[in-house]
Parts: structure tokens; sequence; C-alpha cells
């Protein structure tokens, strides 16, 4: 009796559905302003579609990590190289839901290429891509889109003058830092 009526147990507890809510990776989250993300904090490698959660978000800076302090990047005549190397990294479409950010760091995430709806993001006056994997003349289109961008940080991606000059008509105002001491 035990032998047969175990299966049927067994049967029955696999097919149970649970009525719990599964929650999103940043759910908790959702309800701030200001945010900051560590991806190795999340056992992460790259940014999740999670981050489409973030409606409420005013102010988002994502890193791999939180190291802080001095960081030793290569020096400029390596970041040519370092750019075409992998790993190679997109972000998710949805970080473009989130249409409240004002400002957006995206650190040292290795991207390659930005989403091809980035300039849904028209409320961003602040934006640092710094240290990925970018070709800027690739996202002039995506960029050029963000009208009221004031500030854009492009230090150790791939960028030549004629770019930034491009971006700057299209953008009046806008302050453009690549690396280059003034």
């Amino acid at each position: 009796m035990m032998k047969t009526l175990f299966p049927v147990l067994l049967i029955l507890l696999l097919s149970c559905e649970t009525t719990e809510k599964k929650t999103g990776l940043f759910e908790d989250l959702a309800d701030k302003t200001s945010l900051e993300i560590y991806l190795k904090t999340y056992g992460l490698d790259s940014v999740p579609k999670d981050i489409g959660q973030l409606k409420a978000a005013r102010r988002l800076y994502i890193a791999k990590d939180s190291a802080r302090g001095w960081t030793i990047y290569p020096p400029l005549s390596a970041l040519d190289q370092r750019t075409q190397l992998p790993p190679f990294r997109q972000l998710p479409d949805e970080i473009t839901e989130l249409t409240n950010l004002e400002s957006l760091v995206l650190s040292d995430l290795d991207l390659k290429t930005l989403p091809s709806n980035f300039g849904r993001l028209q409320n961003l006056d602040s934006l640092s891509l710094f240290m990925n994997k970018l070709t800027l003349s690739a996202e002039l289109g995506k960029l050029k889109a963000l009208k009221k961008l004031k500030y854009l940080e492009i230090y150790g991606n791939k960028a030549d003058s004629t770019d930034l000059e491009e971006l700057k008509k299209a953008i009046p105002g806008l302050t453009i830092y690549n690396g280059d001491i003034e």
C-alpha cells in the first residue's frame, strides 16, 4: 500500500502550484528615486531586464562593483585596444522604460552598444558612459535624440573629434568629458 501511495503523493506534490507572488530582482527598489546598483552584489555580470522595474528612478548609477577610491585603468594608448576585446555586453531594452531618469551612470559595464530606442530617455540631462566599449559614431543618432542632455562623459570609449563636434552641434550647451585635460 505504501509503495503505491508514495508515487501518487509525489505526483500530487509536484503538480501543486504555489500562490506566492514571484518578485522581480529589483521590485523592493521600485519606489526609490535615487539608486546605486552594483552587479556583483546581485551575482550578475550584466544588466538584467528587471531594470525596467525602477520606473520611479530619477538618478541611477550602475557599475560592476562598488570599488571606491583610486582605480587603475589602462594608459590612453591601450584604450583603443581595450574597446576591441571581449567581453561585450548590451543593455536590455527595458532600461528605456525608465523615462523619469535625469541622471544615468553606466560605468565599466563592457557595453558595446546602446538600445536602439535609447532616445526615449528624454529627461536625461546627465549621462556617464565611463569605461565601456562603445564606438561613439555608431551611437550618435541615439545620443542626439537626448535633447535635454547637458553633460556627457564618454572617457574609455572610442570617439573622435568629428563625432564630438557633431554631437555638440545637435545638442547646444552640451559639455562632453572625454578624458581631455582642459
